[in-house]
C-alpha cells in the first residue's frame, strides 16, 4: 500500500469550519506553500477565484449532511509563483451521531492532463477549418437529402479503405455506430437543429473493420457563407477525432481516484515518540474514537490490550527504530474494550539524513480470519454442537490411554453410550428437540465422570467415555466402572422439558475393560460397541460388559458376510433406479439404488446389510460392481432418446471413497463403458468427507477436474456440514428425507430446509430435495426456491427396464401415478 507521506497525491483535513488541519509533504510539492504557513488557514484562500462557487457549493452540501458523504469536482489551486494548477478534488466528511467533526480529502494534479486535453481541442478546432490537409476525419452532411461526404481519413480512422463503405448516405454512419449510441447522437443534432445547443459536440462509439469500438469525438456546424448566413442546400460539416486512448487515460484516472476514495485499511502516522498525529476514517470506525481523542495521544494508550509480553514490544521497537518495516499479528482493544486481531505494518519515514520523522502504521482488521482459523480447528477435533471432542480426537487420546495402561499395568476402560430411542424423538419433534437433547446429554455425562476422565462424541447419537487407570486389582477396576456407568444412567433415565414437550430419556452402555489385552484400538471400540448392543437386545436402559458369550453376534456378522460374498459370486445383487425432476416436472437424473436379491429373505435394502460391509471392507468389490453396472446401463439408456440426457447419481461410500485407487478405478471404468462425465454425480456422505481431509480434497479436485459433480448425499443429518461447503469444491446437496417429511406440519422443519435452500443457492450448488412423498410437499418444496426433487411421488425405485418404460408413460399423460392436489 501506498504510505500518505510518500504518495505524490496531497492528502488533507479541514476543520468544520474549513481550515487546514493536516497536510501531507505532497501539498508543498504541489503548490510551492510551505505546509507549516498553511496549516489553520482557509481552504478557499488557495482555490482560484473563478471556482469559489462550484468549491463552496460542495462543501455547504458535505457540511450540512447528517451522514458521511464524498464529492468529487475539478478545480484550480493558486501556486506561490503566482500561478495555478488544475486538480481533482475528492472531499469526504466525517460524522459522529449526526454532527459534522471535519473533513478529509485529496488534491489530484490535473495540470499535464489539461494541457494534453487543451493542445488536443485546439488542434481539433484549426483541422476543423484545414479541410484538406486534415488527419482527422472530415465528414460533410448534406441534411435535406441524407448524403453525406466521408473524407479518405474519415474511413481510416475506421480500418476502411476509400473504396470499402457501401455508400456517401447517413444510413453508413448509422450502421457502423454503436446501437446503444444512436438514438443519443440524433437527439443531440436534434437539440443543436432547433438552437437549443449552441454547439456541436458530442462522443460515441464506432465499429472498427477488425471488430473492436472505437471512441470518437465529433464536433460540427452548419455551413456559412462569408456573411455568416446559413449556405443553400444546409450542411453540417464536422470532424470525427479518434479519442480511444484519451478514454483510457481517463478511465485509468478514475481508477486511481476510487483506489485512493477506496483506501479501507485502517491508518496511524505518529511521531518518533508514537504520538499520534493522523488516523485515517477507517480507524476511528474500527476502534470507535473520534479523531480528538486520538490525535495527541500515545498509540498505546489507545489499543494496548495489555495481552502482548514486554519482550515483544522491545523486539518490535529494536527493528523500527532501526529504519526497518516491522510486519506481525497484534491483539488490539477497541474504547468499549473489545478485543480485535490485526495484521500491522509498520514503516518508519526519515528525511533526507536518516532520521526518523514519523511512523506509519496500516493495519488489517483479521479478527473473522482467526475466528474462522479457530473455527477450522474446532470442526477438526470438537463436535460444533455439544463442544466434546469428536471422534478424530478421541482415537488419538484411546490410542494413548491403551498404550499408558500396558505400561503402567493399570486397568481402563470404555464406555459406549447409545441413547435409547434417539430416532423416534428426532422424527417426532424434529431434529431442534433432538439437538436440544444431546446438548443436555453431554453436560449430564459431564457432572457423571472425573476430572481426568474423557468424554467425546462419536456422532449422531453416540457417545463414549474413558476411564483411564482405575486400578491394578480387576475387579476394584470393575466396580468403579460400574459406579460411573449406572450414574450415568441415572442421570440420563430422567424427564427433560423442552418447548413445553416432555420426553423420558434412557441410555445403553457397553463397557470393555482393556490394560493389556489388546494391540489395536479398533478393537477396544469394536467390543464397547457389541457391549451396547447386547445392552440394547436386554432391553435397553442398561449397561453390558463384553464377553466371551457376545461372541455369538460376531459370527453372526460373518456368517452375514460369508453370505454378501456368495451374494457378489451368485449375481444376487440388482440396482434399481429412481427418476429426478426439475420445477417443469421434466425428468433430469436417475439415481442408481442398491437391492440384495436374497433367496431366502426376498429383495433387501442397503439399510439391511450395508453396515456390515463397511465395516468388513466388502464394500469396496460391492461398490465398484456398482459403478461398473450403472455404467453399463448408462451405455443403453444413451441410446434411447428419452434417457439419453439424464444424470447419474452413484452412492459412493465412506470406505469406498477413501480406498486410495478409488480414483484409478473410476477413470478405468469411465474408459471402459466411454461415459460422460459431466452427466455423472457421484454421492457421497459427510462421513465420506470428514476423513482425511487432505486426500479427500486432493480426490474432490481431480474429480472435478473430470467434469464429475460431487454431491453430499443426506445433508444436514452428520456435522460440519457447512465447513464441506466452504472448503471442498462441491456441486450438489441433496436435502435428506426427514426434513422433507415434516416440512408442512413442523415450521422448523420448513425454516431448515429454507435455510439448505439459501446456502446452496448462494454458493452456486445444485439443490434436490429426497424422499418427496406427494404432491403437496412438491409445490412448498417449489415455493421456497429447490431445483430438484426425488421420491415416492415421483417414482419408486424400479429396474431399469421399468425406469424406460414408466418414462414413455409419462411423456403422454405428464401425470405421477398419485398426482392429487
Amino acid at each position: 500500500m501506498v504510505l500518505i507521506k510518500r504518495i505524490e497525491i496531497a492528502i488533507f483535513q479541514l476543520t468544520p469550519s474549513g481550515v487546514f488541519s493536516f497536510l501531507n509533504p505532497a501539498w508543498q510539492k504541489l503548490t510551492g506553500f510551505p505546509i507549516a504557513a498553511t496549516l489553520g488557514q482557509s481552504w478557499t484562500n488557495f482555490i482560484h477565484e473563478q471556482d469559489h462557487i462550484a468549491v463552496m457549493s460542495a462543501f455547504h452540501q458535505l457540511a450540512e449532511s447528517k451522514i458521511p458523504a464524498s464529492r468529487q469536482l475539478e478545480c484550480r489551486l493558486l501556486t506561490k509563483d503566482a500561478h495555478s494548477v488544475y486538480v481533482a478534488v475528492n472531499i469526504s466528511s466525517i460524522t459522529k451521531d449526526s454532527i459534522v467533526e471535519g473533513f478529509t480529502g485529496s488534491f489530484f494534479n490535473l495540470t499535464a492532463y489539461k494541457q494534453k486535453l487543451d493542445a488536443s481541442n485546439h488542434h481539433q478546432q484549426r483541422l476543423s477549418c484545414a479541410l484538406d490537409g486534415a488527419n482527422d476525419g472530415y465528414w460533410d452532411w448534406d441534411i435535406d437529402s441524407h448524403q453525406v461526404y466521408y473524407s479518405p481519413r474519415w474511413k481510416t480512422m475506421l480500418g476502411y479503405t476509400e473504396n470499402e463503405l457501401p455508400e456517401p448516405h447517413l444510413n453508413t454512419w448509422r450502421q457502423l455506430t454503436n446501437p446503444n449510441d444512436v438514438e443519443r447522437v440524433l437527439n443531440h443534432t436534434t437539440d443543436y437543429f432547433s438552437g437549443r445547443l449552441s454547439k456541436f459536440h458530442i462522443e460515441f462509439q464506432m465499429m472498427h473493420k477488425k471488430g473492436y469500438w472505437v471512441d470518437i469525438l465529433s464536433r460540427a456546424s452548419f455551413a456559412r457563407d462569408h456573411q455568416g448566413q446559413l449556405i443553400s442546400p444546409r450542411r453540417l460539416i464536422g470532424t470525427h477525432v479518434d479519442i480511444t486512448e484519451r478514454k483510457k487515460t481517463e478511465l485509468q484516472l478514475a481508477i486511481q481516484n476510487i483506489a485512493l476514495e477506496s483506501v479501507a485499511n485502517p491508518m496511524v502516522i505518529t511521531d518518533p515518540r508514537s504520538i499520534v498525529e493522523w488516523v485515517n476514517p477507517a480507524f476511528l470506525k474500527l476502534t470507535g474514537y473520534t479523531q480528538a481523542e486520538s490525535v495527541g495521544k500515545k498509540i498505546k494508550g489507545l489499543v494496548h490490550s495489555g495481552l502482548h509480553n514486554d519482550s515483544f514490544y522491545r523486539e518490535m521497537w529494536l527493528e523500527i527504530s532501526t529504519n526497518k518495516v516491522w510486519q506481525g499479528d497484534l491483539i488490539n482493544r477497541k474504547k468499549d474494550g473489545t478485543l480485535y486481531d490485526v495484521f500491522i505494518t509498520i514503516t518508519p519515514v526519515t528525511n533526507e539524513f536518516g532520521r526518523i520523522l514519523h511512523y506509519i502504521a496500516v493495519k488489517e482488521d483479521i479478527t473473522q480470519r482467526k475466528a474462522s482459523e479457530k473455527e477450522i480447528r474446532d470442526l477438526a477435533f470438537y463436535d460444533p454442537l455439544t463442544k466434546l471432542p469428536n471422534r478424530r480426537l478421541f482415537l488419538e487420546q484411546l490410542k494413548h490411554a491403551m498404550l499408558t495402561s500396558r505400561r503402567q499395568q493399570s486397568h481402563s476402560a470404555l464406555l459406549f453410550i447409545d441413547l435409547d430411542n434417539f430416532k423416534t424423538l428426532n422424527d417426532t419433534y424434529g431434529h431442534n428437540i433432538g439437538d436440544m437433547f444431546l446438548i443436555k446429554v453431554s453436560s449430564q455425562i459431564r457432572h457423571c465422570i472425573r476430572d481426568k476422565d474423557i468424554v467425546a462424541r462419536l456422532g449422531g447419537d453416540e457417545f463414549v467415555v474413558m476411564l483411564e487407570q482405575l486400578a491394578h486389582d480387576p475387579q476394584q477396576a470393575v466396580t468403579a466402572t460400574s459406579t460411573i456407568g449406572k450414574k450415568i444412567l441415572a442421570l440420563l433415565n430422567q424427564e427433560y422439558c423442552f418447548k413445553e414437550m416432555r420426553y423420558r430419556g434412557s441410555a445403553s452402555i457397553g463397557i470393555c475393560m482393556f490394560m493389556s489385552e489388546y494391540n489395536r484400538i479398533e478393537e477396544i471400540l469394536k467390543r464397547a460397541d457389541t457391549a451396547m448392543y447386547e445392552a440394547k437386545n436386554a432391553g435397553r436402559n442398561t449397561l453390558r460388559y463384553f464377553d466371551p458369550a457376545m461372541q455369538k453376534t460376531l459370527e453372526q456378522k460373518i456368517q452375514l458376510e460369508k453370505a454378501l460374498w456368495e451374494a457378489l459370486d451368485k449375481q444376487e445383487f440388482k440396482l434399481h433406479y429412481q427418476l429426478q425432476i426439475d420445477n417443469t416436472r421434466n425428468f433430469t437424473g436417475i439415481e442408481a439404488l442398491l437391492r440384495w436379491q436374497h433367496p431366502g429373505k426376498g429383495i433387501l435394502t442397503p439399510e439391511e446389510f450395508l453396515a456390515a460391509t463397511e465395516q468388513n471392507g466388502m464394500i469396496i468389490p460391492i461398490g465398484d460392481w456398482v459403478i461398473a453396472e450403472g455404467f453399463k446401463q448408462v451405455q443403453r439408456w444413451q441410446r434411447h432418446p428419452s434417457l439419453k440426457s439424464l444424470t447419474l447419481s452413484l452412492n459412493i461410500s465412506a470406505v469406498q471413497f477413501q480406498n486410495e485407487d478409488f480414483v484409478a478405478k473410476l477413470k478405468a471404468q469411465i474408459t471402459q463403458h466411454a461415459i460422460d462425465c459431466r452427466k455423472l454425480f457421484l454421492e457421497l456422505t459427510e462421513s465420506s468427507l470428514i476423513q482425511k481431509h487432505d486426500s479427500t480434497i486432493k480426490k474432490i479436485n481431480e474429480l472435478s477436474a473430470m467434469g464429475i459433480r460431487i454431491s453430499i448425499d443426506n445433508f444436514g443429518t452428520g456435522y460440519s456440514s457447512l465447513s464441506f461447503l466452504m472448503r471442498l469444491n462441491l456441486s450438489q446437496i441433496k436435502i435428506d428425507r426427514m426434513f422433507v417429511r415434516n416440512i408442512r406440519s413442523d415450521p422448523n422443519a420448513l425454516i431448515l430446509v429454507k435455510s439448505i435452500i439459501e446456502i446452496g443457492r448462494n454458493l452456486a450448488l445444485d439443490l434436490v430435495a429426497e424422499g418427496v412423498e406427494n404432491k403437496l410437499q412438491f409445490d412448498t418444496l417449489k415455493s421456497i426456491g429447490c431445483m430438484k426433487y426425488q421420491g415416492h411421488w415421483i417414482s419408486q425405485p424400479m429396474s431399469a427396464e421399468a425406469i424406460q418404460t414408466y418414462v414413455e408413460n409419462f411423456a403422454k399423460s405428464r401425470t405421477f401415478p398419485d398426482d392429487v392436489a
